[in-house]
Parts: structure tokens; C-alpha cells; sequence
């Protein structure tokens, strides 16, 4: 039987610590969502760019993750993080005084630079420090509601910060964060050691974040219009993808080993908070857009109305950490998936012109909270059940596939959200349809790993995969 464990009070410093960083970091993929109209008229920049406002961040961000944390195994953890939070912090402060579109999108990939150091190695760091077993599955929560709760709550600061000081005060609020954090961190944050005799796979790296980009902004339709390049860079995309798999599999440190992926536990969450991540990112923008330009919300009313939903992911997500040790992460993905499938299925019956904030879109957002807040602490538990000196790659894999997920999955969805609208349904019901489709998909995927764990056979990490699932 467990005996019972207490957290520490430096536990809860440097839990609070890592999960303040991530938190920053996941509201800056969607806190200028609100602000676009206000950047495109102050920057003069084209329609056909704004994405580039949200995509050079996020695309940098997701393809350097994994490259990120590898070099926090070698290099030391808190090294490569305390580097990480300096590039983020004087980027915010480049985005804050930018003067002109390519100055901003140029800065906001400095920001994705940064924070996919951060990331990557803050939840390496939150690993090695919590041994597995209850006190990791309560923090791993922890850490599962501020990344969730962030994707929300940044909706809400966007209008909030936007309306009262304007777009440029959503980056300048963080150069004094990030300069308090750095100070903290210099003072409380444990020195990992470095991997001796270890070998960089600089060209699988350049390789892996060419192609995991490429796919992004291809994805993203970053070209917009640009339909002739369609079949070329796929082309192209493909033919890296090829020598990045020949590259990784004859280096004898490789980047992304397949070992890695081999683990039942790991390879599954992945993929399961690649769906997730697509469908809420998706729910989350539809309903931005439905809330502003069918229901006539103001930028500040429409943040505020995502602050209640911000609330449930913050207190859902440390219980379902506790909930992994005694029903198992498989069930917890299931529920979670299924009720996040859930609201937004009642979205596409409810959220339109005709209907209000409380009856057309709280319901369903309200239930697409819940399952965020129930899934993400069984997925990064999952994710994370590996050797110690893979902690950096497997932290890497799984926020690579939480922010790929939204940037890939908003594109997809958004598309096929048109595609519904140009074919006579109207609002966002197409879009809303597939993203719950995905959701469904998530917790699918989950039963099926599982009940095919058997033929199988045991994996490398069998102990710690029986224990999770």
C-alpha cells in the first residue's frame, strides 16, 4: 500500500514557479487573438498577414520543442531554461515597440524561440524533481490545469488588456514577469547535470524543426491564395521527412529515438493531445468569432466570457491528477474526451446569431472545460513515464504535439468550417461538428491502445505503463 506524502515547502515554490512560466507562455499563443483588428489598423498590415501574428509564434514554438528539450539533456535543464526565459523576455519587449508587421511577426518567432526552451525544460524540470507516484500525478494536474486553464484564460487578458491599454501592453507585460522569474529561478532552481560523453544531432534537429514548420505554415495557409505551391511543398515536405528518418536512424544519439515513440504509454498521449489540443483550439476560435460577429459582443464582453470556463479547467485539473493513481489513466482520458466531445456538439446546435451568451455558448463551453480539465493530467502522466534521462525529449514530444495539435488542427477545422458555410450551413456548425469528432476520436484512441496492450507485448517502460494505465 502507498503511504501517504506531504509536499515540501520548496515543492510548492518550484511548482508554483515552473507553473507561473508555462502559464505565460500558453497565454501567448492565443492573447492576441482579440487584439488583431486593433494590430492590423495601428501596423497597417495586410489582411492576408494577420495570421502571421499568431502563426510565427506558434509554429516556432511546437517545431522547436523537442529539439529544445534534447538540449536541456545535454546541456543542463536549468541552464537551457533560465537562456530560454532572456530570449522570450527581450522578444516581448520587441513585439511591445514594433513599429511595423515584419518587425512584429519577425519578434513574435524570437518569442516561440524562447519559449520552446522554456517549455520544453520547465516540465523536464517538474519531473525530475517529483519522484513518480502521487506526489508527480498531483503536480503533473497542477501543471495540466495552468497549461489549459492559460489556452482559456488568455482570451479573457487579450480583451481585458486591449481594451484598457492596448495591443501593445499584451507583450510589455511580460518583460517584468519575465525579469522577476529569471531572478527567482537563478535562486531556487536545482542544476540538472548534463549527459556525459553525449553527441548533438544538429542536423536531425535543423531537419526535424525544417519539417515540423514546413507542415505548420503549409497547414496553416500561411500563403494565402497561393494554391500553386500546394503540390511542390508537399513534395518538398515529404522528401525532408524522408531524410529526416534516415538521418535519425543511423545517428547514435538521434533527436527524436525510436525507443521513445516504441512506448506504448507515450506514443498513445501524444496523439491523443494532438486531438484534443485541435478541437479546443478550434471550439475556442469559432467561438470568438461567433461571440463578435453573429451575437455583437465587444472584444472586452467576449474575453470576460470565457473567464468562467477558466475557472472549471483550474479546478478540475489538480483533482484529476489525483484521480489517475485510482481510476487509471485510461478512463480519466475517456471521460475527459467524451465530455469535451460533448460541448461541442451542443455548440453546434446552440452557438449562433439568434442566441445569447448564456443559452447559446456557456453550456457547451462549460462541458468543453470539464473534459480539458479531466484529460490533460492523465495525458502528460502518460507522457512522461519514462527513464530519467529521456524526461527532456518525452516533455518536448508532448507540448511539440499539444501546440503542432492547435496550430495544424485550428487550420484543418477552420477549412472545413468554410467549406460548411460556402455549402449553405451557416455560422460555424461544420467546424464545431468536426472538432467534436476529434475529441470523440481521442477517447477512442485511448480504449483502443489499451485493449490492444496485450498483443503487444511488454515495452521497455512496462512498469510504468501498468502503473499509469
Amino acid at each position: 500500500m502507498a503511504t501517504a506524502v506531504q509536499w515540501r515547502g520548496t515543492d510548492r515554490v518550484l511548482l508554483g514557479l515552473l507553473c507561473a512560466v508555462q502559464f505565460v507562455l500558453i497565454v501567448d499563443v492565443v492573447v492576441v487573438n482579440i487584439a488583431v483588428p486593433s494590430i492590423q489598423a495601428d501596423l497597417v498590415v495586410p489582411g492576408s498577414f494577420l495570421q502571421l501574428t499568431s502563426v510565427a509564434y506558434t509554429v516556432v514554438f511546437g517545431s522547436l520543442l523537442i529539439v529544445a528539450g534534447r538540449a536541456g539533456d545535454l546541456f543542463g535543464r536549468r541552464r537551457v531554461l533560465l537562456l530560454g526565459l532572456t530570449v522570450f523576455t527581450v522578444m516581448s519587449l520587441l513585439c511591445g515597440l514594433a513599429q511595423a508587421g515584419w518587425w512584429l511577426f519577425a519578434a513574435r518567432a524570437g518569442q516561440g524561440l524562447g519559449a520552446a526552451m522554456v517549455s520544453s525544460n520547465a516540465m523536464a524540470l517538474l519531473v525530475g524533481i517529483f519522484a513518480e507516484g502521487e506526489l508527480r500525478n498531483r503536480a503533473l494536474g497542477i501543471w495540466a490545469a495552468v497549461s489549459s486553464a492559460g489556452a482559456i484564460a488568455g482570451q479573457v487578458l487579450g480583451g481585458v488588456v486591449t481594451e484598457f491599454i492596448g495591443w501593445r501592453g499584451i507583450f510589455l507585460i511580460n518583460v517584468p514577469f519575465g525579469v522577476l522569474v529569471v531572478a527567482v529561478a537563478l535562486r531556487l532552481l536545482p542544476e540538472v547535470k548534463a549527459e556525459a560523453s553525449s553527441r548533438v544531432d544538429v542536423l536531425g534537429g535543423v531537419l526535424l524543426v525544417v519539417t515540423l514548420g514546413g507542415m505548420s505554415l503549409l497547414l496553416a495557409d500561411v500563403a494565402d491564395g497561393a494554391s500553386g505551391i500546394l503540390v511542390p511543398a508537399v513534395v518538398v515536405l515529404a522528401g525532408l521527412a524522408a531524410v529526416l528518418v534516415m538521418v535519425e536512424r543511423r545517428h547514435p544519439e538521434p533527436v527524436l529515438p525510436g525507443a521513445l515513440l516504441a512506448r506504448r504509454s507515450v506514443s498513445v498521449a501524444n496523439l491523443v493531445l494532438m486531438l484534443n489540443a485541435a478541437a479546443t483550439t478550434a471550439g475556442l476560435y469559432f467561438t470568438t468569432l461567433t461571440m463578435q460577429n453573429e451575437m455583437g459582443y465587444s472584444p472586452l464582453q467576449t474575453g470576460f466570457g470565457f473567464a468562467p470556463v477558466t475557472l472549471i479547467v483550474l479546478l478540475l485539473s489538480p483533482r484529476a491528477g489525483a484521480l489517475v493513481g485510482r481510476i487509471g489513466a485510461r478512463r480519466l482520458l475517456l471521460i475527459g474526451s467524451a465530455t469535451a466531445g460533448t460541448g461541442l456538439l451542443v455548440l453546434v446546435f446552440t452557438a449562433h446569431g439568434e442566441g445569447t451568451y448564456w443559452t447559446g455558448v456557456l453550456p457547451g463551453l462549460a462541458l468543453l472545460a470539464a473534459g480539458n480539465g479531466l484529460s490533460y493530467a492523465p495525458t502528460f502522466s502518460l507522457a512522461t513515464a519514462v527513464p530519467e534521462d529521456e524526461h527532456g525529449r518525452a516533455s518536448g514530444l508532448i507540448n511539440t504535439a499539444q501546440e503542432l495539435g492547435s496550430a495544424t488542427g485550428l487550420a484543418v477545422l477552420a477549412s472545413v468550417a468554410v467549406l460548411g458555410a460556402l455549402g449553405g450551413l451557416g455560422g460555424f456548425s461544420t467546424g464545431y461538428l468536426a472538432a467534436a469528432l476529434a475529441a470523440f476520436a481521442a477517447g477512442l484512441l485511448a480504449i483502443a491502445a489499451s485493449e490492444s496492450a496485450s498483443a503487444m507485448g511488454p515495452s521497455p517502460s512496462s512498469r510504468e505503463t501498468r502503473a499509469e494505465l
